[in-house]
């Protein structure tokens, strides 16, 4: 029985000595019970793979792969992408990184054209390089990899001595002015903001905003339109970018085209790509593209900030001062081409003057053209609770009222078109849709339509004055309540 034992014995130790023998350099432990004079100093402690106290790596090749910038995205929302170490190459966004599988659907990310019909003609508008080893057998199909194989000494080689620009930088990869303020930059200022809700960073200040597609008015050849300008004709992209950037670098169409002769490759250590195709091919796009950027969550004042820049040096007529009343406005659009029929005007004018009367609140009724500067459009709406206005851009000043307030958008009894829903929603505004003898809240709303030719543009929508105001009187009875 005790030679039957010593043998199983002998035995074991044996197994448990081929195995620590096998592992011992791997640095996968000690077996708990040799002694420690068993074990080899060779292995583990102080240096290489350590045994008690983790793994580390040993090679030289992880020291360059830590000094070469590879490509990380930091924050995304389809069509918003912030990201360090961008690398930007004969019109391509280039991605350089040992994790290519953290890399978003390049649909989500930047397209060469809006209009999804337009043929690509073999041009990638992102590019991905995997930093990666050659395949372990002939099986494997480098079709089959995500983005372009390449060593980490081909990655130094090629990218290693890119000329680094000034960042951060937005890009924005689309070409129309319309869609500037209140769509690509909207998203993008939102996918930034988040970034700085998620992570706590204080984030630096914008210096670079590019317009990679498009012109400033100025330089733009003979024959092109406003469609290929990033400037609109009252100015207001400039001049709000500008206020929101002091001091900002604009890069413009031909410096990008510039640097794509060059054949070079530039660096961006911190860029954030704004891409409305890439915004309207993510899931919660809703006829927007900042449809799943809105639903990142943000400090409530994200667009206070942007606001109190613009009004930093304000020397105005308005009084920023907030009244002992709330603040109601009546924004008319009579002679737009989108207008209420003249009796239905002249009875809400009269209703929401009526609140003044009783004592309820402060009352403005006015329109604004563009010979009003935009610094007072922005700093009469920063004083305003409840905004009453027809359908029109002039409900994308919805941005710039407190978080709390309320708009009251008045449109044809049969239309239903939630374009200024999410901009309301993303200011924290409480927002009603008025369809003549009734309202609706943006969730409880019919599905967006508007039959007919003319669709939403009329200058014969009616309105009941009281549907409104009733509501506006209930508002302010909570509000002084509160």
């Amino acid at each position: 029985m005790l030679r039957s034992s010593h043998r199983v014995y002998t035995s074991y130790a044996a197994a448990a000595v081929a195995v620590y023998l096998l592992l011992g350099p791997l640095g996968l432990g000690q077996i708990p019970f040799f002694p420690d004079s068993f074990a080899s100093s060779g292995w583990g402690g102080s240096s290489g793979n350590t045994r008690d106290n983790g793994i580390r790596s040993t090679s030289p090749e992880t020291d360059k792969l830590l000094n070469f910038k590879m490509s990380k995205i930091v924050n995304f929302a389809p069509g918003y992408t912030v990201v360090e170490n961008l690398y930007w190459h004969n019109y391509s966004y280039v991605f350089v990184t040992d994790q290519p599988w953290h890399v978003p659907k390049h649909e989500y990310i930047a397209n060469k054209h809006v209009d999804t019909r337009i043929p690509l003609q073999g041009h990638e508008e992102v590019k991905v390089y995997g930093i990666r080893l050659p395949p372990v057998s002939p099986e494997v199909k480098e079709e089959n990899q995500i983005g372009h194989s390449i060593s980490l000494d081909e990655a130094i080689a090629l990218f290693g001595k890119a000329e680094e620009l000034q960042s951060p930088m937005i890009i924005n990869n689309d070409d129309n002015y319309y869609h500037w303020i209140g769509e690509t930059f909207l998203g993008a200022w939102r996918t930034w903001s988040n970034y700085a809700w998620r992570t706590g960073l204080t984030l630096p200040n914008i210096k670079v905003v590019a317009f990679t597609k498009q012109y400033n008015k100025a330089e733009a050849p003979p024959g092109s339109n406003g469609g290929n300008w990033w400037e609109d004709t009252p100015g207001a992209n400039r001049w709000f970018t500008t206020k929101f950037f002091p001091g900002v670098t604009y890069e413009t169409r031909p410096v990008w085209e510039e640097r794509a002769a060059s054949h070079e490759y530039y660096l961006i250590p911190l860029a954030l790509i704004s891409d409305r195709r890439g915004g309207h091919n993510g899931p919660s796009n809703a006829w927007k593209p900042w449809g799943d950027a809105l639903r990142l969550p943000v400090s409530p004042d994200w667009l206070v900030n942007l606001r109190d820049r613009v009004l930093s040096d304000y020397t105005g007529p308005i009084n920023l001062r907030k009244g002992k009343k709330p603040h109601v406005m009546y924004l008319e659009r009579q002679g737009s081409g989108r207008e209420l029929v003249p009796e239905d005007h002249e009875a809400l004018v009269n209703a929401v003057q009526k609140l003044q009367d009783d004592g309820l609140a402060d009352v403005t009724i006015k329109g604004f053209s563009s010979s009003i500067p935009f610094a007072d459009q922005v700093a009469e709406i920063s004083t305003v609770d409840i905004l009453i206005s027809v359908h029109g851009n002039g409900l994308t000043h919805t941005l710039w009222m407190n978080p709390g307030g309320s708009v009251f958008e008045l449109q044809p009894a049969e239309c239903t078109v939630t374009d200024y829903s999410p901009l309301a929603i993303a200011a924290g505004v409480q927002h009603y849709l008025v369809h003549e003898t009734s309202f609706c809240i943006p969730e409880e709303c019919p599905g967006r339509g508007c039959p007919g030719p003319r669709a939403i543009n009329r200058d014969d929508i009616r309105v009941t004055a009281h549907v409104v105001t009733d509501q506006v009187r209930r508002i302010i009875r909570r509000m002084t309540k509160a």
